[in-house]
């Protein structure tokens, strides 16, 4: 895909912004890394452990106070921080625009007009939606490159705000790879809805909660059950959502499902060939975010075989 060349917009941005291609570079580059996709993972691992060692040297009304107060002061600095980017975005939407009319313009029609759906569908749902191409930042040849996001999409809430980036990779806006974009694309539409941003949020807070008190009421080695019951917990409410989301797309789009998993199973094994011995237990933390893909393509499948009945109810 040729190179995009943001046209100078009206109003100059402020020093402390970023304008909109660093910040598609910067989540890009974030989705290409495979130990960004772990976090709930060591996040569990973390407020268990802080838990646990809260208790066990201060006892547990002492551990109870002071998780009382890490969720107030994380209220209020949320709340400052929500303040503050409305009343000073950090991120010059202003070069948005320009950035996307020029993507368009350079990429199939008919591409461009399945991503325009994806708009329009964000705008109907009071979302913002920005698109970025997602390129490689491995370096690696054609070849040998292990960005998975190049063949994929993802969408990417900012905080604080309506705005939402859509990255999409340029592998996958390929004309060849057309009905794998609708499938795809369908998916992340499914997941412009306010109980799916707000089950974002909330999963990570109550997770966060949950186990933090998991490790101050868990004596001695039933911390590891704690443990294992939080992982579980947010695997459960992941898996809910992105299965929501698959049976959406496969109602209107389920013949791109297949194509769309064997488009990116090369990329998913060069990437774990890739990784050295410490780095492949990452690859089963996947799983707390998106089931295995034998189980998407059973559910993809059964629901496309039920007709336009589903498609009507899931629009």
């Amino acid at each position: 895909m040729p190179t995009i060349r943001t046209r100078p917009t009206s109003k100059p941005r402020k020093p402390q912004q970023k304008t909109f291609r660093e910040l598609g570079e910067e989540l890009s580059a974030k989705a290409n890394r495979l130990s960004s996709q772990s976090g709930p993972f060591a996040m569990s691992v973390l407020f268990i452990a802080s838990g646990f060692a809260l208790s066990a040297v201060a006892g547990w009304p002492i551990a109870l106070a002071c998780w009382a107060g890490l969720v107030l002061l994380s209220q209020i600095g949320w709340a400052i921080k929500k303040s503050q980017i409305r009343r000073s975005p950090t991120i010059d939407w202003d070069g948005a625009a320009s950035y996307e009319q020029d993507l368009l313009s350079m990429v199939h029609p008919d591409v461009a007009d399945v991503i325009a759906q994806s708009r329009t569908a964000a705008r109907q749902r009071d979302y913002d939606l920005h698109v970025y191409p997602a390129r490689c930042s491995c370096g690696h040849p054609q070849d040998a490159c292990t960005c998975v996001i190049r063949w994929s999409a993802g969408t990417q809430p900012l905080a604080g705000t309506r705005h939402v980036i859509l990255l999409v990779g340029d592998q996958l806006m390929q004309p060849a790879n057309l009905k794998e974009l609708r499938f795809v694309l369908a998916h992340e539409r499914a997941h412009l809805k306010r109980t799916h941003m707000a089950a974002h949020w909330i999963r990570m807070t109550i997770l966060a909660d949950v186990a933090m008190l998991t490790g101050i009421f868990s004596p001695g080695l039933t911390v590891l059950a704690g443990l294992a019951g939080v992982l579980l917990l947010h695997l459960a409410l992941s898996w809910t959502l992105e299965l929501a989301c698959d049976t959406a797309s496969a109602a209107l789009h389920g013949n791109g499902a297949p194509g769309y998993w064997a488009l990116t199973r090369p990329v998913r094994r060069r990437r774990a060939a890739a990784l050295r011995w410490w780095q492949h237990p990452l690859l089963l933390t996947l799983l707390l975010m998106h089931p295995p893909k034998a189980i998407r393509l059973r559910v993809c499948a059964h629901v496309y075989k039920l007709g336009p009945t589903l498609a009507d109810s899931t629009q």
